[in-house]
């Protein structure tokens, strides 16, 4: 449970989410924004889009991908309901047509929403999430925290159990952006949090770095409970060095705290974030900086039991 008395740093999940393609692959993302939405109480938001960008040839085509996106989104709602996982949430099912883009920026500012979750095929080589959109594009127009289920990702169960979450910095202050909600998971699921950097040589000044970053985390994970946090320098290749790291110590959670305009840990831009979220066997959650836009969350409150249903 939250606590009746939020800490500033504390994160605030009113809405959330999830783009569907109805594939295999948005199912398993699916699950994983179900049990947020049932951890915070929030509501659930379905988005369906069709580009008509690929159909431009055929135009007379729209209508009739309007209609089976409506078909599909009632029976993945129906199939939902019927196994009772969207019991005491309340959620809508939007499908809109446009580009990722303008779909992605103008729906989560409208709606407010504070966690969007995506599944990705995790193709190697070709940094495409589902519906065939580039990641570059998703984290380049989308302000709020992502959450993307990889192809390797455990499934989520109706509790999903965090013991272990991993903080992947490369020590800026884009990165530090992502300590409350760092912080907030360990809260929530009371989960002992790793702190991982990955120095790029052995001459840096990883360190002290490393010593100066730990205190703004501790300054602000003293403000509650005791969390155990446990502090690690690596050296090796970014990407697979965090996977491993991930995979060897069981964690449950990978958080990045990204740039838009540099890459994490250096390199062409999101390179690394994407070949994580690829590779990651756990769900990986990334922010930026000016996403928090809520520090502070009211008492805890049960989840809604309206039956809502939209477009």
């Amino acid at each position: 449970m939250m606590s009746d008395h939020p800490h500033p740093d504390q994160v605030v999940v009113r809405n959330v989410a999830i783009a569907t393609d109805f594939s295999p692959w948005s199912e398993r993302a699916t699950q994983h924004a179900i049990v947020v939405a049932h951890r915070f109480g929030a509501v659930l938001h379905f988005l369906h889009t069709v580009r008509r960008s690929e159909f431009a040839i055929v135009p007379d085509m729209m209508v009739q991908l309007d209609q089976l996106a409506q078909r599909d989104c009632g029976d993945m709602i129906g199939r939902l309901k019927a196994s009772k996982s969207l019991d005491n949430v309340e959620h809508y099912c939007w499908t809109v047509d446009g580009e990722f883009a303008e779909v992605f920026e103008s729906f989560i500012h409208e709606h407010a929403i504070d966690l969007l979750v995506l599944g990705t095929r995790g193709r190697s080589g070709l940094s495409k999430l589902l519906l065939g959109s580039l990641a570059q594009e998703i984290f380049h127009y989308v302000d709020c925290p992502v959450l993307t289920v990889g192809p390797w990702s455990r499934g989520a169960a109706r509790k999903l159990e965090l013991r272990k979450v991993l903080f992947a910095t490369d020590l800026t202050d884009e990165s530090a952006a992502a300590i409350p909600y760092v912080l907030t998971a360990a809260r929530t699921w009371h989960t002992e949090i790793d702190v991982l950097h990955v120095c790029s040589s052995a001459a840096c000044n990883c360190r002290k770095q490393m010593e100066s970053f730990s205190r703004k985390i501790d300054e602000l994970a003293r403000k509650d409970v005791p969390v155990l946090i446990t502090y690690t320098l690596l050296h090796g290749d970014p990407s697979s060095t965090v996977l491993n790291f991930a995979s060897q110590n069981n964690d449950d959670l990978i958080v990045l705290g990204l740039a838009r305009s540099r890459s994490l840990y250096g390199g062409p831009v999101l390179s690394h974030a994407y070949e994580i979220v690829r590779g990651a066997r756990c769900p990986v959650l990334s922010t930026r900086p000016g996403a928090l836009a809520v520090l502070s969350i009211p008492e805890a409150q049960s989840p809604k039991s309206q039956d809502a249903a939209g477009r």
